[in-house]
């Protein structure tokens, strides 16, 4: 009950800056609206441009990739190494009855459900007014499965991200660390091209790292593109990499907080 209210506490924080969130879900969606021209472009004359992609496939995964991007990515690598560790904020923290580790992660949900709901808003009024766009697969199964593969996309971004920030324990700057994996990311999560269309080698990378069980999977569990025996596939890789993520987190904190000093005003 104590922590639910931390909840309500934070969105309301992150509700006065709602405007402030509005402008970055639409900065957001200026890199999948590109692409989606590049992609129009590309088949002028009903050109073929992967098998089994048209173009209502290729709009309803850029748009869906902006949902899920918006729902499920964490950014907390930064206020966790800049604020907490360089700055000595998380000293408040060690005092709480709490663990770090859910603290933040109460603190970045209100963020991610605000940046959802914008998305799933720009879905809905897109497909009002422009039926033949978008397509989305709503059933039992799907919902089901969805729901299951989001809450575990989330918790494996949330902890990745949270190894990242920690890193700050040793590194007094890690902000070329999470570029680099950032760009990483763009390659092997979906962002530019879906994965299934990646060259063989790449393709396999990219099923294995973690980054594609983040968005890309989701995604095309919406898109209706996958069968029952795959859910089950998605689900225990991302179990596998939310376990990895957690060990890691755990054997940083150990480690990292030894080494953590702060000083008062």
């Amino acid at each position: 009950m104590r922590l639910l209210k931390i909840f309500f506490l934070h969105f309301e924080s992150v509700f006065e800056h709602r405007l402030r969130s509005f402008v970055w879900f639409l900065t957001s969606m200026i890199n999948p609206l590109m692409i989606i021209l590049f992609w129009a472009g590309a088949r002028v004359g009903n050109k073929q441009i992967f098998p089994g992609w048209s173009t209502v496939d290729i709009n309803s995964y850029y748009f869906l990739l902006m949902i899920a991007s918006a729902l499920l990515t964490s950014h907390s690598e930064e206020d966790i190494a800049f604020y907490d560790i360089r700055q000595g904020g998380l000293a408040k923290y060690l005092v709480k009855p709490f663990s770090y580790y859910w603290l933040k992660f109460i603190e970045e949900i209100p963020y991610r459900v605000l940046q959802g709901f914008y998305g799933m808003t720009a879905i809905f009024i897109i497909g009002f007014f422009f039926k033949n766009l978008i397509q989305i697969t709503f059933n039992l199964q799907t919902i089901t499965f969805g729901i299951i593969c989001c809450v575990l996309a989330f918790f494996i971004s949330f902890t990745y991200k949270m190894c990242l920030g920690l890193l700050a324990f040793w590194f007094k700057q890690i902000r070329s660390i999470t570029q680099l994996l950032e760009i990483i990311a763009i390659i092997f999560a979906g962002y530019i091209i879906p994965l299934e269309m990646l060259p063989g080698q790449l393709k396999a990378i990219a099923y294995i790292l973690p980054f594609s069980y983040i968005v890309y999977f989701p995604v095309r569990i919406f898109q209706g593109e996958m069968v029952f025996f795959d859910y089950f596939k998605v689900i225990f890789g991302q179990t596998v990499w939310l376990l990895i993520f957690v060990l890691i987190n755990r054997l940083e904190w150990r480690r990292g907080i030894k080494t953590f000093t702060a000083t008062g005003q």
